[in-house]
């Protein structure tokens, strides 16, 4: 059941008799900017750490532990031009719990002190709470920027994404994060309370009219005039190869194509197909031929970047490879778009798809990234109707897509000489 619970505020309740939890996702999607993206990925830490009624460590564990340790966190993610922040939290189905029948009021009120009663004095956060999380978001991008291979990825998004959305970071960058000051968070979440687009998706086994009546009780958002745009197709725009030189101990290649085909076009399953045949499986190409045949490297994988229009090939080798390795990847895409695919492989492919697809209905977290990712994008998609895309496509299909992909840029972060021992 979908329900609009205010303008711009959308509820999706999902039945499920599979689970003895419940869960609840609530989504704030916005414009994806670097600004934006910085402040969110903070706020999103703030705001499920303390708020003012539970205002230490102490008491929000308290509160969790008398919900029969029902489960609190927040995440940022992009969807193309958007970025979503995400509120989560799951606890038991109090048809398990026979002393307690006000837990589900209980629970959605502590997730509205979380929301509308954060730990604000005087129109600005709490110093505290602000600092200790600024610096904890700190050291995740430092982290992020000191792996080789995530560092040499997000290179390769900044040239192949150049004035587009890929090109940003989700949690934002660090410089940006270095200016902020508590006061600079109040806009930031009085914006995203007021102005963004929201979704919540429910999960669970319960009376559905029920639930969704005090869930609109519980959490009164007010009317917005919001619906953000999310994907796009990146720009086909050659970048060529860039190179840096880290102290590390291999060398990383990180390669983006442009797919040209969106995450709602018809060739869409088709482009699930073709990258499983790339690069997803250890019978696809990349894996065979780089790996297995050529022991070039240990791992190399190919991912599709769906809301961005975009595919990722990765790997880690000694730099002495680079020359072979480039050559055997772009090789492997040529005799994809020749036709050069095995029915062997391409039913494989499909298998693994159509599997991954099947599993995901056992999975509470899986039901609700899918439902999600429909109500991003305005439609109904059901699994098995997906499934039924993915088990249609046609070697025909999978040539089709290939043909389509163009490459956009490589970033090399290349060992400098060292010993490493």
């Amino acid at each position: 059941m979908i329900k609009t619970i205010a303008e711009g505020v959308s509820l999706n309740y999902i039945q499920s008799k599979k689970f003895k939890d419940i869960c609840i996702s609530i989504n704030f999607i916005n414009k994806n900017e670097e600004k934006k993206a910085t402040e969110r990925s903070l706020l999103a830490m703030m705001l499920v750490d303390r708020c003012a009624r539970y205002d230490t460590k102490k008491k929000m564990n308290e509160v969790c532990d008398h919900l029969y340790g029902c489960t609190l966190g927040s995440r940022t993610v992009t969807y193309g031009k958007a970025h979503c922040v995400e509120i989560r939290s799951k606890i038991i189905n109090p048809l398990y719990i026979h002393e307690n029948h006000n837990i589900l009021n209980d629970w959605l009120n502590f997730i509205s002190d979380i929301l509308f009663q954060p730990l604000m004095k005087h129109e600005s956060f709490d110093a505290d709470l602000f600092q200790e999380n600024k610096n904890i978001l700190m050291s995740k991008i430092k982290r992020k920027e000191d792996d080789a291979q995530s560092y040499t990825i997000m290179k390769a998004f900044e040239i192949a994404g150049k004035d587009q959305p890929l090109s940003i970071r989700v949690r934002g960058s660090k410089e940006l994060l270095e200016q902020l000051q508590a006061e600079d968070m109040v806009s930031c979440y009085h914006s995203m309370m007021k102005e963004d687009q929201i979704e919540i998706i429910v999960c669970g086994d319960l009376d559905e009219n029920a639930f969704v009546k005090l869930i609109t009780q519980k959490l009164s958002f007010s009317d917005r005039k919001a619906c953000y745009e999310t994907y796009y197709l990146l720009k086909s725009q050659e970048c060529g190869i860039s190179r840096e030189e880290k102290n590390q101990p291999q060398t990383n290649i990180a390669m983006v194509y442009a797919t040209n085909v969106t995450v709602k076009d018809a060739d869409y399953p088709a482009l699930k197909v073709a990258n499983g045949i790339l690069g997803q499986l250890p019978s696809s190409y990349l894996f065979q031929v780089v790996r297995e045949q050529n022991s070039l490297c240990y791992s190399i994988s190919s991912n599709l970047i769906s809301y961005d229009g975009a595919c990722l090939i990765s790997t880690g080798i000694e730099e002495e490879n680079i020359d072979k390795t480039l050559r055997l990847i772009q090789e492997q895409i040529q005799r994809c778009k020749q036709g050069d695919i095995s029915d062997e492989l391409l039913e494989t492919t499909k298998k693994m798809l159509v599997g991954a697809l099947m599993n995901s209905l056992d999975e509470m977290s899986s039901i609700i990234g899918y439902q999600l990712g429909n109500s991003i994008l305005k439609r109904k998609y059901p699994i098995e109707e997906n499934i039924q895309a993915v088990s249609a496509v046609t070697k025909d299909d999978v040539v089709r897509v290939f043909q389509k992909m163009t490459h956009v840029a490589t970033f090399i972060c290349a060992s400098k000489e060292k010993d490493y021992e």
